[in-house]
This record gives structure tokens, C-alpha cells and sequence, in this order.
């Protein structure tokens, strides 16, 4: 059964789509200060017709905000996001409307996350030779036994009193270049739109330029989308905050000219990043309907 957009009128009201859409927001389950249902529960709050889980490398949240979305008149879409990596750097792809169930798919992420458990590991080992102890045991407790990373290091240092700040903790040990960093597990932005596919899903490009200079990746992207567009890649993340109306507009039309659905939302992980506020980015509501159709 098709998401019902008139539905969605009547939820939410008349005018403009601005606060129906949000197709990347965190959880607990990864590095989001919110449970699921404490999400679903803001999602409400704020107004959204649609909301994707997109935690990282897990789909541990989606049940349970599916069943908190329960006479809510919310679309949960279940979502994810994977962490990639190629030659020129970070890449992340989204995955919407897949099998959270797909055999493949799960037996890739518990590697993933078995990676992250033992990368965390290392970075804790780090730092108690750099004088500056934390318990793993709390990088653990603070991932909520979800997908553990970086943050919850950095929030365990700053609990010990290392650091001041969340942002301190990254600039002067766990940050690419810091003391305390330890490599990842490392999947290509191609494995991973195949992987979502494999599960039914489509995969999306997640935040494909910077906000403050986002022209400065034409010629990165133009390379870049025609090989993911081979290994599947259905959509690109073009509403993103700090996008100017000209970056997605220049956003949409690379969408357009390759064939991908124009997705996005706010990367809402809570209050890590106060500044991000849920829905806080237009989003079509079309997008959504759109990724429906293109799944299985």
C-alpha cells in the first residue's frame, strides 16, 4: 500500500511541505541521543508525516519506532547509513524501503559493527597510553550495546574530565589525524549500494557536497555518480542543512541529468549537534513516494 500524501495534507495541514519530511535522523542505536521512540515521539511533536531511521550500520531502531509510530499517522521508513570510504576520502550512502530482515544484509552489518566494537577497543587502549584512561565498559554503556563509535569515546572522555568539550575530544585525540585514532572496517560506496539493493532498498548518496562550498565538488561528483549509478545507487541526498537554494538546486539537476530521486532530512542526532533541529530541512513528499516505488 502506497504512503497516502492526501492523508498527509489532513495530518498536517495546508501550504508548503517545510517540517512533513525527514529521511535521515539517528537513534541511540548508534550515535543519536534519542531512543526510537523518544524520536517518533519528536517526529510528532514537530509535525512529520515521514520519518527514516538511518542509524549507522544498524537497523536495530527501525522495529521499535515502527511500533511507537503506532496511531501516530507517521510513515517510519527504514532506512540505515554506511559508512564508506574511497581513494579521495569519506563517502556515506543512505538505504530506504529495504528488507531489515535480508540474511546479506545483516550478516555484513554485525561485521561492521564487530569491526567498530574492536576499533573503539583499540582507541580506549590509545589513550590509556597517552595518560588519559577511560572504561570501555562506558564507551559501551554510552552506545547503549548499539552501533559503538567514535562519539561515544569522545563523551566518555569528556565524562572522565579529559577534555572539555565533545569537539576537543576529536580535534586533539580521535580525529583522523589525532594520537588515539584507529582505522575502520572499510567498504567502498559501490559494496554498499549493492548491499542495499541485494535487501530490496535503494541506496542514496548521503550529503554528496559541503555546505559552505559545495561547487567545489562538481568535478569529484561528475565522477563519482556515474560508477554508483552502475552499482545501483537510486537517489542523492539534495536538501541538507546549510545547502543554499543554489547548492540544491545545482544538486537536483545532477539528480535529474543521472536519473536518481532527490532525497534528504536533517542528520538529527540530538543533542551532540543542538544546532540541528528535526525537520528542519524541505523535503518533498513526493521523495518519499518516489522511493517506495523504486524499491524491491
Amino acid at each position: 500500500m502506497g504512503f497516502d500524501m492526501n492523508q498527509s495534507e489532513d495530518v498536517i495541514g495546508q501550504g508548503d511541505y517545510m517540517n512533513r519530511v525527514d529521511l535521515h535522523a539517528h537513534t541511540t542505536v548508534s550515535d543519536g541521543t534519542l531512543t526510537p521512540r523518544e524520536l517518533v515521539e519528536l517526529a510528532k511533536n514537530t509535525g512529520l508525516a515521514a520519518l527514516a531511521i538511518t542509524d549507522h550500520d544498524s537497523t536495530e531502531g527501525v522495529p521499535e519506532a515502527e511500533a511507537a509510530s503506532q496511531g501516530l499517522d507517521i510513515l517510519i521508513v527504514p532506512g540505515i547509513e554506511i559508512n564508506c570510504d574511497t581513494e579521495d576520502g569519506h563517502i556515506d550512502i543512505l538505504g530506504y524501503f529495504f528488507d531489515i530482515n535480508d540474511p546479506g544484509l545483516q550478516a555484513t552489518l554485525n561485521k561492521i559493527r564487530d569491526a567498530r566494537y574492536y576499533r573503539a577497543q583499540k582507541m580506549v587502549e590509545k589513550l590509556r597510553e597517552l595518560g588519559r584512561p577511560i572504561r570501555f565498559d562506558r564507551v559501551l554503556e554510552l552506545s547503549e550495546r548499539g552501533a559503538v563509535g567514535r562519539p561515544h569515546v569522545a563523551q566518555a572522555l569528556l565524562e572522565a574530565g579529559h577534555v572539555s568539550t565533545i569537539s576537543e575530544a576529536f580535534d586533539r585525540y580521535i580525529g583522523r589525524h589525532g594520537p588515539a585514532y584507529a582505522d575502520r572496517y572499510r567498504m567502498s560506496p559501490e559494496e554498499a549500494c549493492k548491499l542495499v539493493r541485494r535487501a530490496g532498498g535503494v541506496p542514496s548518496l548521503a550529503h554528496p557536497a559541503p555546505a559552505n562550498n559545495p561547487f567545489s565538488d562538481a568535478k569529484d561528483l561528475n565522477r563519482l555518480l556515474p560508477v554508483l549509478r552502475e552499482a545501483g545507487l537510486g537517489a542523492m541526498e539534495c536538501y541538507y542543512p546549510g545547502y543554499s537554494p543554489s547548492a540544491s538546486e545545482w544538486l537536483l539537476g545532477l539528480a535529474d541529468h543521472f536519473d536518481l530521486i532527490p532525497t534528504g532530512g536533517s542528520d538529527f542526532h540530538g543533542e551532540t549537534k543542538p544546532e540541528i533541529q528535526l525537520g528542519m530541512v524541505d523535503v518533498p513528499l513526493e521523495s518519499v513516494e518516489r522511493l517506495r516505488e523504486a524499491a524491491g
